[in-house]
């Protein structure tokens, strides 16, 4: 009887130090969502005022980045130079962008220090002419703690080939200046003609 009792103590002290055991790493895990859902809110954050040097901190020194026009940027700076050539510059198509994003739920950790999380993102265009289109966007991210702080290893977005506004305003837009361009072209060619022709004859 005395072994049978000890026998129910020992047991129950094991299940209470196991119950222990197991609500650590969720204690743990806690912490470690909301520095994620910070980290998100950063990324979303440095995209909508195309401000990189707060984020900066927080990618992982091999980070890469897949957008939604199925382009790879290896790297922060490549990522940074391709986003803000949307707005300025030869190929500039944007005035504006700002997106909202949102994960579908909890990171999931792969390890202790790897965490990976799906989502989506409500994203709205301004382009230079002044058309304005919003586009859902499905996005997944992978995550790393590193010197314990998590840090954003790589980014993938993708987008409907099928019911993509976004492309079809760039198509009309890229199709506007190309038209601008034929104006500007028949314009100067006339100009050009009128100034030969007005020429005095040696």
């Amino acid at each position: 009887m005395r072994h049978a009792r000890a026998f129910c103590f020992a047991f129950i002290a094991f299940a209470l130090c196991g119950g222990a055991y197991a609500q650590t790493p969720a204690t743990d895990r806690a912490k470690d969502h909301d520095a994620l859902r910070a980290l998100l809110a950063k990324g979303a954050d440095a995209l909508n005022k195309r401000n990189f040097d707060g984020v900066a901190p927080s990618v992982h020194p091999n980070f890469t980045i897949i957008t939604a026009d199925n382009r790879k940027h290896v790297g922060l700076d490549a990522f940074k130079k391709y986003y803000l050539g949307l707005f300025d510059g030869p190929n500039a198509l944007l005035s504006n962008f700002e997106t909202r994003a949102t994960a579908d739920e909890e990171t999931r950790f792969v390890d202790e220090n790897t965490g990976v999380v799906y989502g989506t993102s409500e994203d709205t265009y301004q382009f230079k002419d002044g058309e304005v289109r919003t586009m859902q966007t499905r996005w997944s991210a992978v995550t790393r703690r590193d010197g314990g702080d998590w840090k954003i290893v790589n980014v993938h977005f993708s987008a409907s080939v099928l019911d993509n506004p976004v492309l079809d305003a760039a198509k009309s837009f890229a199709k506007k200046i190309a038209a601008l361009a034929a104006v500007i072209g028949v314009v100067a060619g006339a100009l050009l003609t009128a100034l030969l022709r007005r020429r005095p004859t040696p």
